[in-house]
């Protein structure tokens, strides 16, 4: 009954601790950016001998570092809270009936797919890493936007120019979609309903590389719009 009721804490505590700190370390490295680029720090940090690209890769680097430790601690919280949080068998400390159950699905998906598995994990693991930088290029774009051309209330500006970005984003997105599912989603569900087995991987493992470039590629964008305001700013008052 002890170790159940612990159990039930500790899972309780994790439903709570886990969505909270998801947005702990990019609020951080947020508010250092500001502080570093736009108040009375930017004047030394702008002094500095280092180039404004430079400046602005280390903050981006450190931004998606700092995403990627946090997702792991999430993933390393994640399987203590599934071995531990379950009921034990005969009063047993731990429960391995879930990792038997992944365990289980995990041989199924290498007999199935067998060494394409290890590439979609790559491709996956890549989309990741550029879906985070992704999100930080977009935030601090509107940052930097919001604090060049706003005189005052230039973290309300921001805010306001993220949300515009995001509503206009979306809406693309949307149009993207629909247009994908018509003219790419359709043809190659058809194309791989009589494409050999082989075939059938490739195109997958194509589609995720073309998901994958597209995400580079806006984030790209973001961060060399996000340069060039940083390049006009004269005034470091």
């Amino acid at each position: 009954m002890f170790l159940f009721i612990m159990g039930i804490v500790f899972l309780f505590a994790c439903f709570i601790a886990i969505p909270v700190s998801f947005f702990v370390p990019q609020v951080l490295c947020c508010v250092r950016y500001y502080k570093n680029f736009f108040t009375d720090e930017g004047y030394l940090t702008f002094t500095l001998p280092v180039s404004r690209k430079t400046l602005l890769l280390s903050k981006m680097v450190n931004t998606v570092l700092w995403s990627v430790i946090h997702g792991l601690l999430l993933l390393v919280s994640g399987a203590i809270v599934i071995t531990i949080a379950p009921v034990p068998n005969r009063g047993q400390l731990l429960d391995l009936r879930i990792w038997q159950g992944i365990g289980r699905i995990l041989e199924d998906v290498w007999e199935y797919l067998g060494a394409w598995s290890l590439v979609y994990l790559l491709e996956g693991i890549l989309m990741v890493l550029a879906a985070t930088w992704f999100g930080c290029a977009l935030i601090y774009m509107c940052m930097t936007i919001g604090a060049v051309v706003a005189k005052k209330h230039k973290v309300l500006a921001a805010f306001g120019i993220y949300y515009g970005v995001n509503m206009g984003f979306s809406f693309v997105m949307q149009i993207a979609m629909v247009l994908g599912l018509v003219f790419v989603v359709l043809p190659l569900g058809a194309l791989l309903a009589e494409a050999t087995y082989g075939m059938a991987c490739t195109l997958v493992a194509l589609l995720l590389l073309m998901i994958l470039m597209i995400e580079v590629a806006v984030a790209c964008l973001f961060h060399f719009l996000t340069l060039g305001k940083l390049e006009q700013k004269l005034n470091l008052s």
